[in-house]
């Protein structure tokens, strides 16, 4: 055991002899530290300290009885030399440094970086999240959607996250367009109260910061003439938005949840989704029926090459460009996809697309519950109470009622007119 004392320490150190066997000699000042001796005689200094958890030595620098002559040394490294008095300090803030969350092996540079952070932040949100659990999936995505397309080409110029204020927030909002406002808002309030990043700046930079106007509510409903020239537009696509818009057209489904599909949420026949809870903007787990012409569709994209995420293992994903991640480019499809409109759509999103199949649904006299049913929604005739007895699901009313409309969007497409309406049951 090294002594405490500074001086009987320098003198036990002295004294050291090497053996054939590697020795550790612990510091009897700071808990953790040690004096590592190799055979060759060599003298350095570890300290064992818990990262994330886990166990970790983290080296500190070699022995010299002058030390570096630094009135504070920042951080570990194999190339520094160190006396009992540097060593011990060092370790110390070491462990302090760990148990606030940083690694002190990185930089100091690297500790305070933006990107850093904002990995750090997705990272966290799968492993331990920020409420005591995991954030579901379809979140963790968002947040790395938001981050790569909204925040990070925005503040490229930020290489110290100690430097931002609520100014920047302010700058980085009003650079975004209208409907992506809310959502990087949304994602950097959790950021910035998130407590790992207070402890690092020092301050919640969310608090002063204004958030952006809620949005006016939409009625857009495609006419039927829009309809048709989305879906020939989406013909003329290529894979993956075409098709994944007519998915979106064929289903009323949500906007991610088509483009995070997997072949293993199909059915072996291609005729039904099931979404789990983590998968969906309720939680609740959502089976989709899906009509012939849906059917069909999928078919045709499982007879693509899939794309392969090592030699020896395919994407699971059934729209994406690289594998590893669901296709994410809606910006750069919509617009592929306008320039084959005809006539051109003014001020549609690719939400009114469920819009659209709602109010369809209503002309071909479906019940509402139903309605509500496929496009997996909380709210509707059925709540309260009623709501927490009711757990019928609709299969085959939901089967019926988008088969009908699978129908219908056929005969909208070729210009057939409209067929005497059947009421669903």
């Amino acid at each position: 055991m090294l002594p405490a004392q500074h001086k009987r320490a320098a003198a036990f150190i002295k004294n050291l002899k090497a053996t054939d066997a590697r020795q550790e000699v612990p510091d009897d000042a700071v808990s953790g530290l040690y004096l590592i001796v190799q055979p060759s005689g060599a003298l350095s200094w570890a300290v064992r300290t818990k990262l994330d958890g886990k166990a970790a030595k983290v080296t500190l620098g070699r022995y010299d009885e002058e030390g570096s002559g630094l009135e504070r040394i920042e951080r570990p490294s194999s190339k520094q030399v160190l006396n009992i008095t540097e060593a011990r300090a060092l370790a110390a803030r070491v462990k302090a440094d760990a148990k606030r969350g940083h690694d002190p092996r990185e930089s100091k540079t690297e500790r305070f970086s933006l990107e850093y952070w904002l990995d750090e932040f997705t990272r966290a949100a799968r492993s331990t999240g920020f409420k005591g659990r995991p954030v579901k999936a379809s979140t963790a995505d968002e947040y790395d959607r938001i981050i790569k397309t909204d925040i990070k080409p925005h503040w490229k110029h930020v290489t110290d996250i100690r430097t931002l204020d609520y100014r920047d927030v302010k700058k980085l909002i009003e650079k975004l367009p209208p409907g992506a406002q809310r959502n990087a808002f949304a994602l950097l309030s959790t950021f910035f109260r998130w407590k790992a990043v207070i402890r690092t700046i020092g301050k919640n930079v969310i608090e002063l910061a204004d958030p952006p106007p809620k949005p006016q509510s939409r009625h857009r409903v495609l006419s039927h003439d829009e309809i048709k020239a989305v879906w020939n537009a989406a013909t003329a696509c290529d894979y993956p938005f075409g098709a994944l818009v007519k998915l979106l057209l064929l289903t009323g489904q949500r906007r991610d949840e088509i483009a995070n599909l997997k072949w293993s949420e199909l059915s072996d026949t291609f005729d039904t989704i099931t979404f789990e809870g983590s998968r969906t903007k309720n939680g609740r787990a959502h089976i989709v029926p899906l009509p012939q012409l849906a059917t069909t569709i999928i078919k045709g994209l499982a007879e693509r090459p899939r794309v392969a995420i090592s030699p020896d293992k395919m994407s699971d994903y059934v729209f994406t460009t690289i594998g590893t991640t669901p296709f994410s480019g809606f910006s750069n499809g919509k617009i592929a996809l306008e320039k084959h409109c005809d006539p051109a759509l003014p001020d549609w999103h690719l939400h009114d697309l469920r819009r659209t199949v709602s109010t369809e649904l209503a002309k071909l006299r479906v019940t509402q519950e139903v309605t509500e049913a496929i496009l997996n929604h909380k709210t509707g005739k059925v709540s309260g109470v009623a709501a927490i007895y009711n757990r019928y699901e609709y299969a085959d009313e939901k089967r019926e009622a988008l088969n009908l409309w699978a129908d219908r969007l056929e005969e909208i497409i070729k210009d057939r007119p409209r067929p005497k309406l059947v009421a669903s049951r």
